[in-house]
């Protein structure tokens, strides 16, 4: 089961794990864990519970937990190796950081700098943000697999795949479904809405 956005929704991502537990599926999380989060120290309950699930799925019956890199990580990645606050941090914050999180992230950097920028499973290539068309995966540039939209919103990618990503908040808070991706991200942290969809393979 993949899931979109959370950006600091735990109590909503409780509730979109919640029926799961004892399945047997594997949760796929598309990046964008943290910031923007509408409820207080959700940036931190949201990376303990994936944690724990990550490391823990068989005592939740679950395949296992798999984590992706997105442009927030990303961002909070640049900030923490700063010496000292500065364009990164700056970055990062406008972008909806909480400064008082990096004391908890600093904790969990090493973590964070292992998370992967693409899963295949199957017929599905999970990704944070998007392909650039017409690039064959192995060429494909991290900067666009964190931060694409547009030319992939609006043009065939042309690898063999159904991409299924985040990123971009869908017009109409809806799973938006195309013939060749699946975009996932309902703006959880704006509309309440965290949206999660179950992979054929």
């Amino acid at each position: 089961m993949a899931i979109g956005d959370v950006h600091g929704c735990a109590t909503l991502l409780r509730e979109a794990i919640w029926p799961h537990l004892g399945s047997g599926v594997e949760l796929i999380l598309l990046g964008d864990l943290i910031d923007r989060s509408p409820e207080p120290d959700g940036d931190r309950q949201v990376i303990e519970l994936v944690r724990e699930l990550q490391s823990n799925p068989e005592p939740y019956g679950l395949a296992g937990v798999t984590v992706l890199r997105g442009n927030h990580e990303q961002m909070l990645l640049d900030a923490l190796a700063e010496e000292q606050p500065g364009e990164a941090t700056d970055l990062w914050e406008w972008n909806g950081g909480d400064a008082a999180f990096l004391p908890v992230a600093r904790e969990h950097r090493a973590w964070l700098e292992t998370l992967p920028l693409t899963a295949i499973r199957g017929p599905y290539l999970l990704v944070h943000a998007g392909v650039r068309p017409g690039v064959p995966l192995e060429q494909q540039e991290r900067d666009d697999l964190l931060w694409i939209r547009h030319p992939f919103l609006s043009c065939p990618h042309g690898l063999p795949y159904t991409v299924v990503h985040g990123h971009s908040i869908t017009r109409d808070h809806q799973i938006d479904h195309r013939p060749d991706r699946i975009n996932l991200d309902t703006g959880a942290f704006r509309t309440g809405l965290l949206s999660s969809c179950t992979l054929r393979c």
